[in-house]
């Protein structure tokens, strides 16, 4: 611990983790400002600029590899950040867009303290499947806001809806879908005041910039802040009037493709780890999102003849209108028109290692687990899953299959995109 006196105007940079206990004066951070006694927290590995609005006396508390250095103002935002936002009402919807890496997360930490600090109640929901802060990586999480915070991972996700993926390309549609059901809730449900979206940083190509307009259309937020460095946003913000334009931190921690992977890995670990081992009855609690068990078992003699005309072993089959659901004896997915029926052949072992969601009535998540296996003839699933869910399986409706495939050491190994075309709900 030490004391250190700041002068007015005083800018510094924290690296956690830290704790700052202001004892005199005030010190200002992410849209609030501390007065003696008040103290806020730096999480570790993550970066945070304060500022000294008078001469301040500061206990600091810094842990293992926690840095603490004094910056010139200019090499920061936080004045500007400051006063092209201190005007805003934040009441209603605000959405949140910008690349990767250009302080997203800092602004929704921010809008949501200068809301509370007005009295409102508020809602912060994060859409970043990939680096989602307030719960597991491939979903969009939901929580309420009812301190002052640093940080987004400060929170804990109250609701999740599970996404299947860790990036939008290709289920963006249903991310648009999923995204408005989570702002209507927090409005019906908890019938907050201000509603803070945190937004993923997909914008830069031509489908990503229909993306982010078709969800701001459905969402019709009350302003966009967008955090842009040249005008990359430009073609997603064409036509609005209700935005704000900010610049990101030129000191952002840029992250790479391999560190985020490996962020990703030890959320899955965190939401899962210590496993338990679950056999569940798939005729009561059945896979959202593939009906295999949902139609009429197809007979030897039929399995023959469609084996024939796939030109590969079958080894179950089931009919669900139209189409026909197939294991097969074959490495590779098979989608087949025979006569008038869309023939799906899923590989055997296809589920083996598949990221899942248990989800609830609502289909919001109850907790992720890993598909080990599927037992046709006793029409049961193995999945790996924590003793969180474990305990709370009385709540699960329906198990969603994600588009990611885990090792046991719950590493990625591959994107199970053959899935898409066959998922049925």
């Amino acid at each position: 611990m030490s004391i250190r006196v700041l002068k007015a105007g005083d800018v510094y940079r924290i690296e956690g983790p830290a704790k700052v206990v202001v004892r005199r004066g005030q010190v200002y951070a992410t849209g609030v400002v501390y007065t003696e006694g008040q103290s806020f927290t730096v999480l570790r590995a993550r970066r945070l600029v304060i500022k000294a609005l008078s001469e301040s006396e500061v206990e600091l508390v810094l842990g293992p590899g926690a840095l603490l250095e004094r910056v010139d103002p200019r090499e920061e935002i936080i004045d500007e950040w400051e006063s092209k936002t201190a005007s805003i009402d934040p009441k209603g919807v605000i959405v949140i867009v910008g690349m990767i890496d250009v302080g997203k997360s800092t602004m929704t930490a921010m809008l949501g303290n200068k809301a509370l600090a007005r009295g409102y109640k508020v809602a912060i929901i994060d859409a970043d499947v990939g680096q989602n802060d307030l719960g597991p990586p491939t979903t969009v999480s939901l929580a309420r806001l009812t301190k002052y915070i640093t940080h987004l991972r400060q929170l804990v996700a109250e609701k999740s809806i599970f996404l299947q993926a860790t990036s939008l390309e290709r289920i963006w549609p249903r991310a648009i879908e999923q995204i408005a059901r989570a702002v209507d809730f927090a409005k019906r449900s908890w019938q907050v005041d201000t509603i803070i979206l945190n937004t993923d940083g997909w914008v830069l190509d031509e489908e990503a910039v229909v993306f982010k307009r078709r969800l701001i259309d459905v969402i019709k937020p009350s302003l966009i802040i967008a955090i842009q460095v040249e005008k990359e946003l430009a073609p997603v913000l064409d036509g609005y009037n209700n935005v704000v334009v900010l610049p990101p931190p030129p000191q952002v921690r840029s992250r790479s493709r391999e560190d985020r992977k490996i962020h990703r890995e030890m959320g899955y670990g965190r939401y899962i780890f210590p496993p338990v081992e679950l056999a569940i009855p798939l005729d009561k609690i059945p896979i959202c999102n593939l009906p295999i068990f949902k139609g009429i078992e197809i007979g030897d003699e039929l399995k023959r003849i469609l084996a024939r005309a796939i030109g590969t072993g079958v080894l179950k089959a089931y009919q669900v209108g139209n189409r026909v659901y197939a294991i097969i004896e074959n490495d590779a997915w098979v989608v087949r028109r025979v006569s008038g029926f869309q023939v799906i052949g899923l590989p055997i072992d296809f589920e083996k290692g598949l990221l899942v969601g248990l989800e609830d009535a609502e289909h919001f998540l109850v907790g992720l687990g890993v598909m080990k296996r599927i037992y046709y003839d006793r029409r049961k699933a193995i999945i790996y899953t924590s003793s969180e869910v474990e305990r709370r399986i009385g709540e699960v409706k329906c198990i969603r299959l994600g588009l990611v495939r885990l090792d046991d050491n719950f590493n990625e190994v591959e994107k199970a995109y053959s899935l898409l075309k066959v998922e049925h709900e």
